[in-house]
This record gives C-alpha cells, structure tokens and sequence, in this order.
C-alpha cells in the first residue's frame, strides 16, 4: 500500500479542519508551501534500472556489444512503485533531525515544541501547511526546508484538497465553490441550466439495455468526485 493511500483525501480534510479550528481559537496565521517535483527527491537504495528514452544521447558514448543499454537510477523518479514512499521517508527523516514528532494518529502531521514555541505541520504529497506560535520558529523552519528541497512559498493558505480557505479577523471560511465550479467545467457542464432534479424523470434504468460505457473509469472518477463534494 502506498503511503499516501493510507488516509483518504476525506479523512485527511477532518485532520486540515481540526487544524484551522486550532489555528482560528489561537488566531494564528497559516502557511503554505508547495514542493517542486516531489517525487524525484526520493534516494533508491535498490537496484532499479530503465530504459534510455527515445532521441536520448549519451554524453559520453559506451560500447553496448550488440545490447541494449540501461540507466541505473540514484534517484527515485515518476511511475516507479516506491516513489511516494521514498520521497516521504526522506522528508520524514529531514523534520525528525529538525526536532518534529510525528503524530500516531495521522503520519502526516508533526508537532514541535510546547506553548509559546509550537509549530504544527501538516503534508499531503507535495502540499504543506505550517501553522503555529512562534513566527520566528516558523521562519527557520521555511528556511530549512528550503535547503534541503527545492520549494515555493506561497504565502497564506489559499487552497488545500480542494476547498477555498479564506483568513480574517473574524475567522476561516471555508468554501467549496471553486472546487464545485472546476468539476463544472472539466465535464462539460459549466455551461449548463440548473435543473430541479439531477437526472431526466421518467427514465428507466436496466443492466440489461443500452450501450456499454466506452471507458467507464471517467465515469467512475465522476462519482468520486461528486462524493468528496458532498462529504466535504
């Protein structure tokens, strides 16, 4: 099992609300990050090798005597199994020797220091919020991960899994309507009327009749969609 797939994009929305419902009682501020190709920062200590890719040269050419050549891969990179897990075990690895303590409860999520000095942080693949009381702990905290990974600071918390997050002086608001407006228009129903019924009346649904779905995984991402939707 993937890492990542160890807790749902619904279960881990409850942990980001508890995080604002903290950061709102406390009325501290919320960051966000974003690491650049997250998955190539992964080390291998396995043997894993693949193909040159079409067009690709060599720098320095090499005698193949008659076979195919390979590249030996240093670094984990898209499409291999143990990516995420590699790239999330060196990450781990980087905020324990900052002085984190991971959360039993969700992996993800890390905590460090106690009252006045404590910093929250939270990641989801490449998405990281840091939320906390001390600012100047926050900021060498920003610091160090930008030596050690190659990132973006994008100020305060505008989006996380979806849902539009908006800080004010009277609280969080949470919204759901650029994420309902962006499922609109990747199928093709931005455009469209509202109807007092989600779906024709008098329509009569068999297993038997009809035609077959050409690719029924878009289909079914829909629905996955339109659950987190309404979950959320």
């Amino acid at each position: 099992m993937d890492f990542f797939d160890t807790f749902s994009p619904v279960a881990k929305l409850v942990i980001v609300k508890v995080l604002l419902t903290l950061t709102t009682t406390n009325k501290w501020s919320l960051v966000q990050l974003d690491v650049n190709n997250v998955f190539l920062n992964g080390n291998l200590f396995e043997e894993e090798y693949m193909d040159l890719p079409l067009g690709y040269k060599p720098k320095v050419p090499a005698p193949n005597q008659g076979k195919q050549l390979v590249y030996k891969l240093h670094k984990s990179i898209y499409g291999l199994k143990q990516t995420s897990r590699k790239w999330f075990s060196k990450f781990y690895n980087a905020l324990l020797t900052h002085g984190f303590h991971q959360s039993k409860l969700d992996y993800s999520s890390f905590t460090k220091g106690t009252s006045a000095s404590f910093v929250a942080f939270l990641i989801y693949v490449d998405d990281i919020i840091i939320t906390g009381s001390d600012l100047a702990a926050i900021a060498f905290l920003k610091v160090f991960l930008h030596g050690q990974f190659k990132l973006k600071d994008l100020g305060h918390l505008r989006y996380f899994l979806g849902p539009e997050i908006v800080q004010s002086a009277k609280g969080i608001f949470f919204s759901q309507r650029h994420y309902t407006l962006q499922l609109l228009e990747d199928t093709g129903f931005f455009s469209s009327k509202l109807a007092i019924l989600p779906m024709i009346p008098n329509v009569k649904l068999s297993s038997f009749n009809g035609e077959l779905l050409e690719d029924s995984s878009v289909y079914k991402h829909l629905v996955g969609r339109l659950l987190y939707l309404t979950i959320s």
